[in-house]
């Protein structure tokens, strides 16, 4: 949304706002780093037979894109453990040999900073992925990785979070030399530009959940990610109590809690997984729930109460980029439409930190 600021021009009314469309602009920059394809190279030429992450929040979120990704091009299985298993537990992990993954914006969260200097102490070689050069994080990792975002002012993460998207995507891609995947990424800056220059379909998909006290929000593959980090920016911003499932598993139990009037959300990718996400959406609708798709797919898109329709012909990849963009913006847009401010949701802070 944008209305004229006060004693100002008009524009993004929002520091949230403000940094959803600057992103466009930081992924560009991503993907005129060298250095994801320097790591790439080096893993490519002496990989590990697995990978562990340490990450909270968010940041746990892009790591889950990034273990699908790894998982479908690489088959280089991925596992997020919990920072505590090394910070409170003193776990005695086996992890020589295996790349180890910490990821951290402001590379300063004390549990996710230990946790990676600890495995990298014991055999791991290290990767720190950050949003500051000189983290402390950074200090000691085999490798590190800079978003290169800017200040994020918003206490909601958009820019940050997209960034660690497109850091560990190029990794991946580069390290399985995969030439689909490096022009998938590719066009993701403009992807999310002309998702931005007509937002009018998300707009209404906002609309219809300002009175809502709850959201089931739904992915599969490489938007499982991205659906949980649209639920956590919906609990950030609009205080709803959204939950995210991969709409398999939403299947195997949570849709019992589903009734005529509940709202859900599918991030649907046109992949492999079309089939599957359009059972599970046909089960939605059923049972008479308010159902909104962001897709691209039009079998999807035609089962839905709110369709968010995406540009036909992007690569799936390309697409998980969208779904979390889509996400951004219902949260923004709810967020507004129920008169709060997403620049100071309660209770949070910018950095947390936990042990």
């Amino acid at each position: 949304m944008t209305r004229a600021a006060p004693n100002g021009p008009t524009g993004p009314a929002t520091r949230f706002e403000r940094e959803i469309r600057e992103q466009p602009d930081v992924l560009g920059r991503i993907l005129d780093d060298p250095a994801p394809a320097e790591i790439g190279r080096a893993l490519r030429e002496a990989p590990p037979e697995a990978i562990v992450t340490f990450a909270r929040g968010s940041s746990d979120n892009a790591v889950t894109f990034f273990a699908y990704l790894v998982g479908m091009r690489l088959g280089v299985p991925v596992a997020s453990l919990p920072p505590s298993l090394v910070t409170i537990h003193r776990a005695p992990l086996r992890t020589a040999g295996t790349l180890a993954v910490g990821v951290s914006q402001s590379g300063e969260s004390a549990d996710v900073v230990e946790a990676l200097a600890r495995v990298g102490s014991d055999g791991a070689r290290t990767l720190a992925v950050s949003n500051r050069a000189g983290s402390s994080l950074e200090r000691g990792a085999t490798w590190a990785l800079r978003q290169g975002a800017g200040e994020e002012r918003a206490v909601a993460a958009s820019k940050t979070f997209t960034s660690q998207m497109a850091l560990l995507a190029r990794l991946a891609v580069e390290w399985a030399d995969h030439d689909e995947g490096r022009a998938a990424l590719a066009a993701v800056p403009q992807a999310l530009r002309d998702f931005l220059a007509d937002t009018g379909a998300a707009d209404r998909a906002a609309a219809r959940l300002t009175h809502a006290d709850r959201l089931d929000v739904l992915g599969r593959g490489l938007s499982y990610g991205p659906a949980h980090e649209a639920a956590l920016k919906l609990k950030e911003t609009a205080y709803l109590h959204a939950h995210a499932y991969s709409a398999a598993e939403f299947q195997h139990g949570p849709i019992a809690s589903l009734s005529a009037g509940d709202p859900v959300l599918l991030l649907g990718l046109h992949d492999a997984s079309a089939a599957t996400n359009l059972e599970a959406a046909n089960r939605i609708r059923e049972v008479g729930a308010d159902l909104t798709v962001v897709s691209a797919d039009p079998d999807l898109l035609r089962v839905a109460a709110a369709p968010v329709p995406l540009a036909p012909g992007a690569h799936p990849l390309t697409e998980a980029f969208l779904h979390v963009i889509a996400g951004q913006w219902l949260a923004l847009r709810c967020a507004t439409e129920r008169g709060l401010d997403p620049d100071a949701p309660r209770n949070l802070r910018k950095v947390t930190q936990t042990r």
